[in-house]
């Protein structure tokens, strides 16, 4: 019997009968990585690979090992000699230019994880150099797949809330909750010569601002480190932009939020939208005080996005088309980070 795979057609993605031909590596078997291995493997791609550093193994890794039996290559260069279609990379931020870079010269389309990068070194001249071989530079910012967040971005550009005056959002979350089975401070989101810290590591916000409110203009930032972690990268940040369509856009962003805390409102003189992850609704309050709750779909997983956004990635390889999610977004997040964390000093 031969697996139902998945294709790509321009009306979107239909089931076939063939084994899907891409070859796909994916450097990095953290969470992250595993997790675009199994939603890859899910789709029927079978001809995947993966490149890691190391062979000591942490408890998950062993499961997932055990489970798919990946191929496993220790070195890049040599994976990438068996000619891989396009490459997720999804190791440590601070290698993300370094090992696209190896990528694109080897002629492999790159979906990355975010952010970009960790410093400004590599990052023009690896998007220079993907547009001139014509392949595909592909950012990880998966909140964007969210459907509640697809519908406030409909809703902002339909004028719901009329002129724009005011924004706040709020990302925290306990970092040493993040993956209990390891020790949190030789994660990558904790080190800084691994490009940690809590401005890189959840810049998610700083994407959203920039897709609902347009290219964000630096007014001030309060970014460091409590101390509470005992780690050496920034655990708390507030930050305050200036964008063309919103004039003041606060983003508190955190690894001391417990319970976990990821949340917006959005005010404007006929109303505020109120977007809340935990609790998974998006309420429209307009200026009368009617409000419209909306909910999210009956089955929707958190997994979802990145199934949509890895999906994504295959049909613009396929289709020739440019991502919205692109590298020279990429850098414009990062290029909003990294003044953050300039503005500290």
């Amino acid at each position: 019997m031969i697996p139902r795979t998945w294709t790509v057609s321009k009306s979107g993605w239909r089931n076939s009968a063939s084994l899907d031909v891409m070859n796909i590596l994916i450097v990095g078997t953290g969470s992250i990585g595993r997790r675009h291995f199994r939603n890859l493997h899910a789709l029927g791609f079978r001809k995947l690979a993966v490149v890691r550093s190391k062979h000591r193994m942490d408890g998950p890794q062993r499961e997932f090992f055990a489970k798919y039996r990946p191929r496993v290559f220790y070195d890049l260069a040599t994976a990438l000699a068996e000619r891989s279609d396009a490459m997720v990379v999804s190791n440590p931020t601070s290698l993300h230019v370094r090992t696209a870079r190896v990528a694109i010269r080897a002629g492999a389309h790159v979906f990355i994880e975010k952010p970009i990068s960790h410093s400004r070194s590599g990052v023009a001249e690896l998007l220079r150099e993907a547009r001139r071989r014509k392949l595909i530079v592909y950012m990880g910012y998966h909140f964007r797949h969210h459907p509640l967040l697809k519908a406030a971005k409909r809703l902002l550009d339909a004028g719901k809330l009329g002129k724009l005056h005011s924004a706040r959002f709020i990302t925290g979350e306990y970092l040493p909750g993040w993956h209990p089975w390891e020790d949190y401070r030789k994660g990558y989101a904790a080190r800084r010569d691994l490009g940690g810290g809590v401005v890189l590591t959840q810049s998610h916000d700083l994407d959203l601002i920039s897709w609902f409110f347009g290219k964000p203009r630096l007014v001030a930032a309060d970014v460091r480190s409590s101390g509470a972690l005992g780690i050496p990268v920034d655990d708390i940040a507030v930050i305050t932009f200036a964008t063309p369509r919103c004039p003041v856009v606060v983003s508190h962003l955190d690894y001391l939020s417990r319970p976990p805390v990821k949340e917006f409102t959005i005010s404007g003189s006929r109303g505020r939208l109120e977007w809340d992850y935990q609790g998974n609704f998006l309420r429209l309050v307009l200026a009368n005080g009617k409000a419209r709750t909306m909910k999210l779909p009956t089955g929707f997983k958190r997994n979802d996005m990145y199934v949509a956004e890895i999906k994504d990635f295959i049909r613009c390889i396929r289709q020739g088309r440019k991502p919205e999610t692109d590298g020279q977004a990429g850098a414009a997040v990062l290029e909003i980070a990294l003044g953050a964390m300039d503005a500290r000093r």
